[in-house]
């Protein structure tokens, strides 16, 4: 009896992966929907503000199923339109902030074969054409590893499956383990309750604001034998048992993911600058254009400074210009 109380206490407190949908109305200003429009179809997702004038969210949401059945790769001119909304944030006239999104960086979420899906690597980069974390704010990311212990229930997430902005206020995760995963690509198994649309939404951890994953793919409700399948014990005994037909999956922040996002914001506001100044720094987003490595280099040319391999350091040169002008 006593077992028989804990199982019933325990599924009626989990979240998705248990049936028991405990979200609610969220109304964050700093995540909303990006809305893919391409010749081969429509897609709909979940992104969110990490810096001034960028967003992050999945790499399935922004390529989707076009580079996922081979149509062709994810590319900076991939033909579309990107459209970042604010849906939380009305205007005076009634409408919602909105901003044309650029794919920049990404994971390499699928390997050469266009077969090999690595759940670590679902993530994308975009910068928009109106810095819309300036006015209203954005999320810091942190490695998901620097948390201890390895299983854990604080975690919130929130995204927009139900068409509207909701949260998850608590929600169990753990990472792979190598037989699940193949090893350097791991994601996390979570019990966030992420459908449809949910996708690129962010994983907090709990009471913070601190971005430490990404949501990606659910698959509970698969089959509520696999998520019963553990044998009675701790909380902990029970999540380390889930198994993929159990447990959703969700994109963890590593420093590598990071590191090529932080290079990526470093060099995009160089380019802004740049054109700002009258340089022909080549389309937005597209850091390796011919037009912008030619912009950078005659830049530091003008300013007789020798031009470094290290993209954080023009980071700060962008300080030392914008001080230039004024």
């Amino acid at each position: 009896m006593i077992v028989a109380a804990a199982l019933a206490a325990l599924l009626s407190t989990s979240a998705w992966v248990f049936y028991a949908d405990d979200r609610r109305p969220s109304h964050s200003a700093r995540i909303g929907t990006l809305a893919v429009e391409m010749p081969e179809g429509s897609g709909r997702g979940t992104a969110f503000l990490v810096d001034e004038c960028g967003i992050l969210t999945n790499f399935h949401v922004v390529f989707g199923p076009w580079y996922v059945t081979a149509l062709r790769p994810p590319a900076h001119d991939f033909t579309g339109t990107f459209t970042f909304t604010l849906t939380e944030v009305t205007l005076p006239d009634g409408s919602h902030p909105t901003a044309r999104a650029i794919p920049v960086v990404w994971g390499d979420y699928l390997g050469p074969d266009r077969q090999w899906r690595r759940p670590g690597e679902d993530w994308a980069y975009l910068t928009l054409d109106s810095c819309l974390g300036l006015q209203y704010g954005y999320f810091d990311l942190r490695e998901a590893d620097l948390y201890e212990p390895p299983v854990d229930k604080g975690f919130t997430a929130i995204g927009y499956s139900t068409g509207r902005q909701m949260v998850d206020p608590r929600c169990a995760a753990r990472p792979e383990s190598d037989a699940e995963s193949d090893a350097g690509n791991k994601g996390w198994l979570h019990d966030c309750a992420v459908l449809a649309g949910d996708s690129g939404g962010p994983i907090f951890r709990g009471g913070t604001l601190t971005v430490v994953a990404l949501a990606s793919a659910y698959r509970a409700g698969s089959g509520e034998s696999a998520c019963l399948a553990a044998k009675p014990g701790t909380a902990q005994d029970w999540l380390k048992s889930w198994g993929h037909g159990c447990a959703n999956i969700a994109v963890p922040v590593t420093s590598a993911m990071r590191d090529k996002i932080c290079n990526a914001m470093a060099m995009i506001g160089m380019q802004r600058l740049l054109t700002r100044f009258g340089y022909d720094a080549g389309p937005l987003g597209v850091i390796e254009s011919p037009q912008f490595k030619s912009a950078l280099h005659q830049a530091y040319r003008d300013l007789a400074w020798p031009l470094p391999d290290d993209p954080t350091y023009h980071f700060w040169a962008i300080h030392f210009l914008s001080l230039s002008v004024h």
